[in-house]
């Protein structure tokens, strides 16, 4: 069975990527951890030097540590459950393993993907954790202030870290030390139903980073939309509703809403600048966003994302698969969609193109996206490593992705898979290379939780200027215990 014959549960899965409203209860734990020392404060790893890759009992990957012990050892590994016929390819890659290293047994630990956050909360704080645990690289400088996260830096070669996307390894990164490794390119689009365009008589946008697909574009071709396809009476809308998280308005400020705040911004400008603190979104020492969300840049981004709602574009509720469904012209939704829609398998009932998130200021895509982290408490750090290294080599990488339909973390892998070189999964390829990490701040946790709540008021009517002042002091107080 492949990824494509389970379209309609993997969809829900992509599409609720940041469903994680549990993690605000993490941030007092970090606090904790960190009382010896701020973000970035954990020494880098120190692993001494092994054969390196090639040399081992079978591939690891880009691992250069210690061969692994003789001694009995049982590494334990929570992730995200995914579908059966993925876990299924797990399994068969943990036989591989044991079989070069039957001294070392494998115990999963299978969570659904909103509860992995909440996990990694109680584990920490029991101080008894799995030795691999998948988290998130927007999550990096709090895995890096609590002290959470091993830093892998000494455990891979040069050449393995540097194939990695550099916006990933940024992202990944904190201090100088990369805590997360990179587990796939998190590439939001805007996919299209070439009818209902049809229909409407309206113009598609460009699908190329290089065309004039603005906000302002993008709203006048909404407002087209709706108008020539009689929304909402026909059941027909411009946009399809947000099915990320909890869905609809303020369902995930990191992966969707947060891309027509930081759009109005520009990384180019001077760091005094509006449009920097808009694209910043924090403060560069982490710990304040006054001036940064309520900058005028995040005002207009907002006000744009009110019009969604007031002008009638886009369901103010949560109404599941309407591009799938053929009742939505547009849908912000992961690359990985695409994917699923170019196999025969997952192919639509309708011609369909993907296009790049609009312009604001500038070009925006976040990369917020999974990344296993090894416990900074592990008995067993070289075999952990190793285990993630092994699960990220090439072979295992291009298997999942083509079971899974994501975009792998590393260039070279996109230029053996033959099915990245068409000009829809090159767009992606583009979109990964110029992304963004999310704001750079311990308490992350806080802030998108805080913001969630904000977005979704605006939608439904706040007024975007007081609405992000009062979020701005609110967010600012949540982040004084990181000083």
């Amino acid at each position: 069975m492949s990824y494509s014959e389970l379209a309609p549960s993997r969809r829900s899965f992509l599409r609720g990527l940041a469903g994680v409203g549990g993690t605000a209860a993490l941030a007092p734990i970090l606090a904790a951890c960190a009382s010896a020392g701020g973000p970035g404060s954990a020494p880098a790893a120190t692993a001494s030097k092994g054969p390196g890759p090639g040399g081992y009992k079978i591939d690891l990957g880009g691992y250069q540590g210690p061969e692994l012990t003789t001694k009995p050892v049982a590494l334990r590994f929570m992730r995200q459950s995914y579908s059966p016929e993925v876990n299924d390819f797990f399994n068969g890659l943990y036989a591989k393993f044991t079989a070069a290293y039957p001294n070392i047994t494998i115990k999963e630990e299978l969570v659904p993907y909103g509860d992995l956050p909440t996990k990694v909360t109680l584990y920490v704080a029991s101080g008894d954790a799995p030795d691999v645990m998948m988290g998130r690289n927007d999550f990096t400088p709090a895995y890096a202030y609590g002290k959470i996260a091993l830093p892998l830096n000494g455990y891979f070669t040069t050449a393995f870290v540097s194939d990695i996307y550099a916006p990933l390894v940024t992202a990944a990164s904190a201090g100088g030390n990369l805590y997360c490794m990179p587990w796939d390119n998190n590439v939001e689009v805007m996919l299209f139903n070439r009818d209902l365009f049809t229909k409407a008589k309206v113009a598609t946008p460009p699908e190329t980073i290089d065309g004039d697909w603005t906000i302002e574009h993008m709203l006048d071709i909404m407002k087209a939309l709706a108008k020539n396809l009689n929304t909402p009476a026909s059941g027909l809308w411009a946009l399809a509703s947000s099915t990320a998280g909890n869905g609809g308005p303020g369902s995930n400020y990191t992966q969707h809403e947060s891309f027509f705040v930081r759009m109005m911004g520009d990384p180019k400008a001077a760091t005094s600048s509006d449009d920097y603190k808009t694209w910043a979104g924090v403060s560069t020492d982490g710990l304040s966003v006054s001036g940064c969300v309520d900058a005028d840049g995040a005002i207009a981004g907002m006000t744009n994302y009110q019009t969604f709602f007031s002008a009638g574009l886009t369901p103010k509720g949560v109404v599941p698969d309407q591009l799938t469904a053929g009742t939505a012209a547009l849908s912000m939704d992961s690359f990985s969609v695409a994917n699923l829609y170019s196999t025969a398998a997952g192919k639509p009932k309708f011609n369909w193109g993907v296009a790049p998130m609009p312009k604001g200021r500038s070009l925006f895509e976040c990369n917020a996206s999974d990344s296993p982290i090894v416990w900074s408490g592990t008995k067993n750090p070289n075999e952990a490593v190793a285990l993630v290294a092994y699960l990220c080599n090439d072979a295992n990488r291009i298997g999942f992705a083509r079971k899974w339909g994501s975009v792998p973390a590393r260039t070279s892998l996109i230029t053996q898979m033959t099915e990245y070189h068409g000009a829809k999964q090159q767009l992606a390829v583009a979109l990964a290379n110029s992304s963004s990490p999310s704001p750079r701040t311990p308490g992350w946790f806080d802030y998108f939780n805080a913001m969630n709540p904000v977005v979704k008021n605006i939608a439904l009517g706040a007024g975007p200027a007081s609405t992000l002042h009062a979020a701005a002091q609110q967010i600012d107080t949540l982040l004084a215990k990181y000083k």
